[in-house]
């Protein structure tokens, strides 16, 4: 039994690094063989950004799948009906893994998506981040102005509130970047709650410790809110993101405990 279960670990622990080098290898090959033939073919540059974006949804689900066949995860989505209002939206969810954005963008049409700006240097996503025309959020007005772009062109923006990963059984705290893009564009948001039972590539843990079976990663969109609605003074825009900021940090504590 003491071996088998050492057996199944070192699979495990093989596989999770296999899928990992399939995404961080893939995504270097595709931004030296790939992208420069796709910003060849005629077409604006925010039209060769959109057929980026189309490649690397399809190469996330691929990732996704891969995942889900070697037994590490499965993911179910909830409410699914809800990603046909998503374009034109901001799509914000909880951060309790390292893959939520890989599940979320591989489903969400039109996406775009904010990334840390440190993505933008890491050697091998560099190439994926600018050809995709994804949003850094490094500067405040250049976030602003990349959402407002991608929103206006009908894209729904994904966009995680707490900025990185929530260490396991902390509060989400969020940071204001989201409501400022909020009350200042207008757009409608999309909710989404991710629960992972049990966890599995949290903040601060190798992306070796995994649990002992497959992680359930479930997914529910929950509703489209309106921001004019939710707080009072939405002319004013610094308190209206304060108000707005609190109200999700509230609304997101009390979903995640009738999700999870």
């Amino acid at each position: 039994m003491w071996l088998k279960r050492r057996l199944d670990r070192l699979w495990r622990i093989s596989a999770t690094g296999f899928c990992f080098g399939f995404f961080f290898v893939g995504g270097l090959l595709q931004s030296l063989l790939v992208f420069p033939v796709v910003y060849g073919l005629p077409g604006s540059k925010a039209k060769k950004a959109r057929r980026v974006r189309a490649i690397q949804q399809k190469t996330f689900a691929r990732f996704v799948q891969l995942m889900q066949l070697f037994g590490l995860i499965r993911v179910r989505l909830h409410n699914t009906e809800l990603l046909a209002q998503s374009p034109g939206c901001l799509v914000i969810a909880n951060h309790p893994t390292l893959i939520d954005v890989v599940i979320l963008f591989a489903n969400l049409p039109r996406a775009n998506c904010v990334v840390k700006g440190e993505l933008w240097r890491n050697r091998y996503l560099k190439g994926v981040m600018r050809a995709a025309g994804f949003i850094s959020n490094d500067s405040g007005e250049q976030l602003l102005q990349g959402c407002r772009q991608a929103l206006d062109s009908g894209e729904a923006v994904l966009i995680f509130p707490e900025g990185s990963r929530t260490a396991p059984g902390e509060a989400p705290r969020f940071k204001r970047g989201l409501a400022n893009i909020a009350v200042r564009t207008g757009a409608p948001i999309l909710t989404a709650f991710i629960t992972c039972n049990p966890l599995t590539l949290t903040k601060g843990a190798p992306w070796y410790r995994i649990p002992p079976r497959r992680a359930d990663i479930d997914v529910y969109f929950a509703e489209l809110l309106q921001p004019q609605a939710l707080v009072d003074d939405f002319a004013d825009k610094p308190r209206a993101a304060r108000l707005l900021t609190r109200h999700l940090e509230n609304y997101f504590e009390e979903g995640l405990k009738r999700y999870g």
